[in-house]
């Protein structure tokens, strides 16, 4: 993940993110699903321009509910979230103590899209908002993303029980995943 934080003061910060999470979900007859995450914040880096904080391992969390809708292979996701991740901070070439970074979200998303046989692509819209909380020079800071939407592309190969999905947001917060999951029966 990569984007720009805002902080108290009109501080702007650019972020880059790492992060490994396993996810447990159950789908209903109906198409509704639900998702519980977590995992681990790997790394990462805050840049603003004049001083460079790495970010060390961390945690991260998410649950979620979604819903597909389809007609013939044509299909239509909306989804809603919450997220919440917490990690240290410390500012490159320091000695000093590492400080707290703490940030927690909530996400609308929709995704649409065509199956294709055993391909799925679809585009995806995704609005978010929430806090970051950061402890930065011995003194609390709140900020929270400037950009609060995600617009990008993506797909989900099937074969058999399992699928491989490649998730792509190139405007506003920037990200990209790549999944792989297992149906049981």
């Amino acid at each position: 993940m990569a984007s720009t934080l805002s902080f108290t003061g009109d501080d702007r910060v650019d972020i880059t993110q790492y992060a490994l999470l396993a996810t447990i979900g159950h789908v209903r007859p109906a198409r509704w699903s639900v998702r519980l995450a977590l995992g681990a914040v790997l790394d990462g880096a805050l840049e603003d321009g004049a001083r460079s904080f790495d970010i060390g391992p961390g945690v991260v969390g998410s649950v979620g509910v979604a819903k597909m809708w389809s007609w013939d292979a044509w299909f239509v996701t909306g989804s809603f979230g919450f997220s919440a991740s917490r990690t240290t901070t410390g500012e490159t070439g320091s000695a000093a103590p590492r400080e707290t970074l703490s940030a927690y979200d909530a996400r609308l998303g929709a995704i649409a899209g065509r199956t294709f046989g055993s391909a799925s692509p679809y585009v995806l819209v995704r609005g978010f908002g929430g806090p970051v909380m950061w402890r930065r020079d011995a003194m609390d800071v709140t900020g929270a993303d400037r950009h609060h939407y995600q617009l990008g592309a993506g797909t989900s190969i099937a074969a058999g029980r399992l699928s491989l999905t490649l998730d792509v947001a190139a405007l506003g917060e920037r990200a990209a995943s790549l999944g792989v999951a297992l149906e049981l029966r």
